[in-house]
């Protein structure tokens, strides 16, 4: 990594960073452009070298993989050189190192962790079914005939990209990046290095994310901040009764609501007739907005709309003709009864809430299963027994307790 001060020229935003809207000129927007206009630009922008085969250092160009807000901020306060951090990455670091650094600074939306995940994911996974195992070259059928081969035989597979070439993989894209073979490599990867864990659960969360990203564009945009939505989006979300500043989903790594939007929008897609007069987008946004209560919090919702999702798809059948009814009628009940029982909610709470979904809150949860893998234990209560042992020892140190 080398530090350099680059003209604004020589910068453009990188193709795989992770900031869907990096600037809209908002309040929010304008304050740290005022902010780097009195105080300075107090963090490097990352960058990578685009024209790699060019020796000279005239006419480099470099794109930003994380700091395109600070970049925008700048030119809007007329920086005409900006101070950077310039790393040698390919798309895959880069995707990476872009989705990291914005972690810690301006929360990325639900929407903007899923579509970076999105992107290393279509970096990573194979593009056709395995033919044959890696490790010993057996001809299996598929990821399916791969799996149980390996429970007979025990072969490995590489679990990080750059093993794959020398493990039997191929590179199949003009990227450079080496394909894994099998989708569920692909998933537990990308668990690995966002979560710092390999388990289901990590990778049931990747998956989550994903499919955050497959939903249609309006869905997306109840996973973003209100005000990186775009006027359409903010209209279409009005309609439904939804406020215009709900944001679902916690944005770091836990996709639990967004994971019950999803499935809400996969069971309607399945269930609902192609002579209904409702679509999947359609059903999810009456949802969201006849369900969402202020009092609410966001655990309550995602149990409310599964529970919606299992009631509503029992009272479908097959050949039912009124479905849009059904959906309606069961939605009114379910809001009228949700709207007496927080209309007896008393609005002020005499103790502090703790978002136990926010970045904060998830940045410490990594930093635990981090420890955990550090000190190869597998249980909460061990790590904690450790950590209290080694604290008491350093008291004992410092007080000269006997």
């Amino acid at each position: 990594m080398q530090r350099r001060t680059l003209p604004v020229e020589q910068l453009t935003v990188d193709r795989v960073q992770s900031r869907d809207t990096a600037w809209v000129g908002d309040e929010t927007d304008q304050r740290l452009a005022n902010s780097i206009a009195s105080t300075g630009l107090l963090h490097d922008i990352v960058v990578r070298r685009l024209n790699t085969d060019d020796t000279s250092t005239q006419g480099e160009q470099y794109a930003i993989i994380a700091g395109s807000r600070r970049y925008y901020a700048a030119l809007e306060a007329g920086y005409e050189e900006l101070p950077c951090k310039a790393v040698d990455a390919d798309d895959l670091e880069a995707a990476w190192t872009s989705l990291t650094e914005n972690t810690d600074r301006r929360d990325l939306s639900e929407q903007e962790r899923a579509h970076q995940l999105k992107l290393i994911y279509e970096m990573v996974r194979p593009l056709e079914p395995p033919t044959a195992c890696p490790d010993c070259g057996q001809s299996v059928d598929g990821e399916i005939g791969l799996r149980s081969h390996r429970q007979q035989t025990g072969c490995d597979l590489p679990q990080d990209p750059a093993a794959v070439a020398t493990d039997g993989g191929a590179t199949t894209d003009a990227s450079g990046i080496d394909r894994f073979t099998t989708e569920r490599q692909a998933l537990t990867y990308i668990a690995a290095r966002y979560f710092g864990r390999t388990d289901d659960d990590a990778v049931d969360l990747v998956a989550g994310h994903l499919r955050t990203a497959e939903l249609p564009p309006v869905v997306q945009a109840l996973f973003k901040a209100p005000e990186d939505r775009t006027d359409e989006e903010r209209m279409a979300i009005s309609n439904y009764g939804i406020s215009s500043t709900t944001r679902l989903g916690s944005g770091d790594g836990r996709s639990g609501t967004s994971r019950a939007v999803a499935t809400l929008y996969d069971t309607l897609a399945d269930e609902l007739d192609e002579t209904a007069s409702l679509t999947p987008t359609e059903g999810v946004l009456e949802t969201v907005g006849s369900l969402t209560f202020e009092a609410m919090s966001e655990q309550e919702l995602r149990q409310n709309i599964r529970e919606f999702r299992r009631e509503v798809s029992a009272k479908f059948t097959a050949t039912d003709e009124t479905q849009h009814e059904i959906f309606t009628e069961t939605l009114a009940t379910q809001a009228a009864d949700l709207r007496e029982m927080y209309e007896k909610v008393e609005p002020t709470r005499p103790f502090k809430k703790v978002d136990i979904l926010g970045p904060e809150t998830q940045r410490y949860s990594r930093w635990h299963m981090q420890a955990m893998q550090a000190r190869d234990v597998d249980a909460h209560s061990a790590l904690v027994k450790q950590l209290y042992q080694e604290r008491l020892e350093r008291l004992a140190d410092e007080h000269g307790w006997a």
